[in-house]
């Protein structure tokens, strides 16, 4: 069985993921609300465990490090699906960018021979919104947070492949989550991508990818997303990758 971590597994795209993977692995969820992870154990069974933390935050991350540490020794799949749609620019550095690279970084050595998947936006916002660091307003925070993504999966990507470790991110499709109003009324509660992107044997060696909520691959601009780019951009708010 599969060792997997989902962040921001009690609902949404995260809980959708989990009801997947949960028959044939093991799942530990992360998550804020403990009534939530509670439900979402309930439903999927013995093979589930959960951990309260908020990945804004060095306490809450280290709450999740720790028990993640003390539970297993090896993660097969860790997938980052805990996000919010921001009101402003810090909770969004913190929850959509910051929360993912720490983690990944605080798991790093039980991460070997792994895979790490990010959970990000719409293809064409992807493809077409600029790498601005500005965040004056909703259309941009939620341009930020998608480019900022796409370029974490670029810096990460080497680094993760010392030790035989992929990195790729994907759309999920319109699913039904607490993240927006109109997500609120969406009918539609299956990611089957994440499944794909988590076991297919085809995509062991895959990274640096970004996939549609079909599973194809989206042919980025690499002009745009590279890992020189990713080291200015997000040095701002990561700097110790300077040093990396």
């Amino acid at each position: 069985m599969k060792n997997v971590v989902i962040s921001g597994g009690s609902s949404g795209v995260g809980l959708a993921i989990a009801r997947d993977l949960s028959k044939n692995s093991r799942l530990i969820l992360i998550g804020r609300n403990e009534h939530k992870l509670q439900l979402a154990k309930r439903e999927l069974g013995k093979n589930v465990d959960y951990v309260v933390g908020d990945l804004s935050t060095i306490k809450g991350r280290q709450v999740v490090t720790d028990f993640i540490l003390k539970e297993t020794d090896q993660v097969d799949i860790l997938i980052h699906s805990a996000g919010i749609y921001p009101t402003n620019s810090q909770d969004n550095i913190d929850n959509n960018l910051l929360s993912h690279y720490y983690l990944t970084m605080s798991l790093l050595d039980i991460l070997k021979g792994a895979r790490v998947l990010v959970v990000t936006g719409n293809p064409q916002a992807i493809q077409l919104a600029p790498l601005c660091e500005q965040q004056l307003n909703e259309m941009m925070r939620a341009a930020w947070a998608v480019t900022h993504k796409t370029l974490l999966v670029q810096l990460l990507k080497d680094k993760l492949a010392m030790q035989q470790t992929t990195i790729n991110s994907f759309f999920p499709g319109d699913v039904r989550s607490d993240l927006m109003p109109y997500t609120k009324s969406l009918g539609n509660t299956s990611v089957p991508v994440g499944k794909y992107l988590a076991l297919d044997e085809n995509l062991n060696d895959v990274t640096g990818i970004f996939f549609d909520e079909k599973g194809n691959i989206v042919s980025l601009n690499h002009e745009k997303y590279n890992h020189e780019t990713a080291v200015n951009i997000l040095s701002k708010y990561i700097p110790e990758i300077n040093q990396s």
